[in-house]
């Protein structure tokens, strides 16, 4: 009777658009639950070699969409009942927002319209929402190349960072990791504008919020096509890769009623559904805690939320899938999620500006936590995770090696 039930609650198969670490906690937190997991990408990445997830490698949506669309359709017309989208990359987000009518037609999801999340990617567009929502935010420019660059950009407060204004565009073209580029004065930000603009590359100048990496808050929540929020997950980043501008690698679960309040505010003023995250920080030259960017996909550290009691991609299938879907509030309060090999590269960048010692870092890495990657029921992951490190040193030694030859 019990086995019934379950085949029967989990009957429509999951698929994962995009299998980096994003997409390999999602497929953890559904296969262990007995979800069959299907895993799409356009590449080998370290997702395709989970246990938990059947993978395939497709066309890349970008290379050409209508040939990524067609492998789609061909491979749900093999499946028994549509499958639950969960998207993990912003490639895919963007594969979404200009076929919504195919998703909507082979898939079942909680996804946002295509209008808004287009509006969320575009990095200035999402500056002018969160002021429409009157949420606090570091003063940001996009300048106009039709017009002098000097008179756009005075009155900014220095030093400022230049980000993409559209992400997937700077990723191909400027870089897939680094965030953006700190500027120290005019004549820097004017010369670096100008090469972007020779480049084609859409970005936004912003102040730089002054605090420290963990004043860097996160709220990531569910928000079901009635309006409910039946999730809301809060966490604070320990270390950044690169620092200051990066990825949490180190992170931590908090409870913070004002970043819970400021995350309803916002994703309510902008009418969100589906799994989203907002993340914050804390100026502290006038104590305001001002709003960094809006995601509007699976997050990173999703892992984190589901080892303190909040499984975001349960919550998402079930809704996907017309079930009961319980409103949870409460989640574990002090657990991290760590990613070991990219905690300790950021922490020689700290150590390098004297913002962190070898002792420091080990106390803040302590504690009960839930590491990347690396899970004992999933051991070829870990295999697969060495190997790749190990090649990564193998290259950079090489390269050392050559240039010293």
């Amino acid at each position: 009777m019990q086995k019934s039930y379950m085949s029967n609650k989990y009957s429509h198969p999951a698929l994962v658009f995009g299998l980096s670490e994003t997409g390999l906690a999602i497929g953890r937190s559904l296969g262990k639950l007995g979800v069959k997991v299907h895993g799409i990408s356009y590449s080998k990445e370290i997702g395709y070699y989970s246990k938990y997830i059947h993978a395939r490698v497709f066309t890349h949506p970008e290379q050409n969409n209508d040939q990524a669309i067609n492998e789609l359709k061909n491979f749900c017309e093999t499946l028994n009942k549509k499958p639950v989208v969960f998207i993990a990359s912003d490639v895919y987000l963007m594969l979404y927002a200009h076929n919504q009518d195919f998703f909507d037609k082979y898939f079942l999801h909680n996804l946002p319209g295509k209008d808004l999340i287009l509006g969320i990617q575009d990095k200035y567009t999402q500056y002018k929402m969160a002021l429409n929502a009157n949420i606090n935010v570091p003063k940001t420019v996009f300048t106009d190349v039709n017009k002098p660059i000097k008179t756009q950009v005075e009155g900014l407060i220095y030093p400022v960072f230049i980000k993409a204004r559209d992400v997937n565009v700077w990723r191909v073209k400027v870089s897939g990791t680094k965030k953006g580029f700190v500027i120290e004065n005019e004549e820097q930000l004017i010369e670096k504008l100008k090469f972007f603009n020779k480049q084609s590359v859409p970005v936004i100048v912003q102040e730089i919020i002054k605090s420290k990496d963990d004043k860097n808050i996160k709220i990531s929540v569910f928000i079901d096509k009635q309006g409910n929020t039946k999730l809301a997950f809060t966490l604070k980043k320990i270390h950044q890769n690169p620092i200051h501008f990066g990825i949490a690698v180190c992170a931590q679960s908090i409870k913070d009623e004002e970043l819970l309040l400021l995350g309803a505010k916002l994703f309510k003023a902008i009418n969100y559904r589906g799994v989203g995250s907002a993340e914050f920080k804390y100026d502290e030259r006038d104590g305001k805690t001002k709003l960094i960017e809006i995601n509007s996909r699976y997050w990173q550290q999703n892992s984190l939320a589901d080892f303190c009691g909040m499984n975001f991609p349960l919550t998402d299938y079930l809704c996907a899938t017309k079930q009961e879907v319980l409103k949870i509030e409460n989640f574990e309060i002090g657990k991290k999620y760590l990613n070991l090999f990219s905690s300790y590269q950021s922490f020689k960048q700290y150590k390098k500006v004297n913002e962190l010692t070898f002792k420091g870092w080990l106390k803040d890495i302590r504690g009960k936590k839930t590491i990347a990657f690396f899970n004992l029921d999933d051991s070829y992951i870990i295999y697969r995770t060495l190997r790749r490190v190990l090649l990564m040193k193998m290259v950079a030694f090489f390269k050392i090696f050559k240039g010293k030859s």
